[in-house]
Parts: structure tokens; sequence; C-alpha cells
């Protein structure tokens, strides 16, 4: 496992052990809830790729976009008979799928 992997499981096991305590605890639930600086809207479309052989497996794109309708983030995924991966995609390739499915969807939140 890499360093930052590392550093990723350790700070989500903290979060976690923190959110056990909140959900047991209504005074530790409301202190969280009260020091979380902030949220931010994301809408998640998924782009089903075309497949020649979809028994052999599936893949698509998960594309992130906020409230204005822009492209934040995407992640490629792959489904086979052994389950889903999914990985960001790097800076480059990001900025490919972005301008090409960027006028794709529309979104219109009131």
């Amino acid at each position: 496992m890499e360093k930052n992997d590392e550093m990723v499981q350790k700070e989500l096991k903290a979060r976690m052990r923190l959110f056990r305590a909140a959900v047991k605890n209504e005074d530790k639930k409301n202190e969280l809830h009260d020091s979380i600086e902030g949220s931010e809207v994301l809408i998640r479309f998924e782009v089903y790729l075309p497949v020649k052989n979809p028994d052999k497996f599936v893949d698509g794109l998960f594309l992130y976009m906020n409230d204005e309708g822009k492209i934040m983030s995407a992640e490629y995924y792959l489904k086979d008979s052994e389950g889903m991966k999914v990985t960001g995609l790097i800076e480059k390739d990001f900025k490919i799928v972005k301008e090409l499915f960027q006028d794709s969807f529309s979104l219109e939140i009131e």
C-alpha cells in the first residue's frame, strides 16, 4: 500500500470512529453537524459505454456535475463477473472527457 493510501485508510478509520460515536450520542451528533464547514451539491451522471460483448463486461463513466452544470470530476468503471472497479481519471484524460461530454447533459436546479 502506498503512503497516500495508508494515510487515507488511517483518516477514514478515525472518521468512522467519530461517526459511530455520533450515531450513539445525540450531543456528539449535534457537535459534529455544527462543526461541518460546508457542503457542495454534486450530481452524478452515469454514462453507459457501448461494448461488443456485454456478457463479458460493461464499462462506463461517472460524471460529477455541480449545481451550475459544470463537470467537476469523472471516474471510469468496469463491471464484470468478479465485481466492479472504479478509478479516477488523470488530469489529461479528465480534460478530454470533460470536453467531450460537457454539453451533452443539461442540469436545471431551482
